[in-house]
């Protein structure tokens, strides 16, 4: 008898606790479900911030207007891109492989095109 009391106070006991259970295990109960962020988390970047390139300040046009500029002009694949005497100095090849130099000024005007 006492047995038959055991389990039947047993099986009583597990009976409401089996939906807590289950609401506990998916996660319902006061906890905000896995895959959506919490809007109080503060969002990373995709990707870490780029670095200020120390030419990009001091200059007419950045580093990366000149490749484009370069590029319109005929450049295909940059191999070197620096800074002299007031212009920027793009070198690569063009579409026949060919060397091709393209000096562009400050304004983002080409100076000159030489293709070795």
């Amino acid at each position: 008898m006492l047995t038959r009391r055991f389990v039947l106070i047993a099986c009583l006991g597990l009976v409401p606790t089996a939906p807590a259970l289950a609401q506990i295990s998916s996660g319902e109960i006061g906890a905000p479900p896995l895959d959506v962020p919490s809007s109080d988390a503060p969002t990373a970047p995709p990707y870490p911030p780029r670095p200020p390139e120390a030419d990009d300040d001091d200059y007419g046009i950045s580093r990366r207007e000149a490749v484009r500029i370069a590029r319109r002009s005929g450049v295909v694949d940059v191999e070197s891109v620096r800074r002299r005497r007031g212009v920027w100095i793009v070198s690569g090849t063009d579409d026949d492989d060919e060397d091709i130099r393209v000096v562009i000024n400050d304004e983002g005007y080409v100076v000159a095109v030489r293709r070795d």
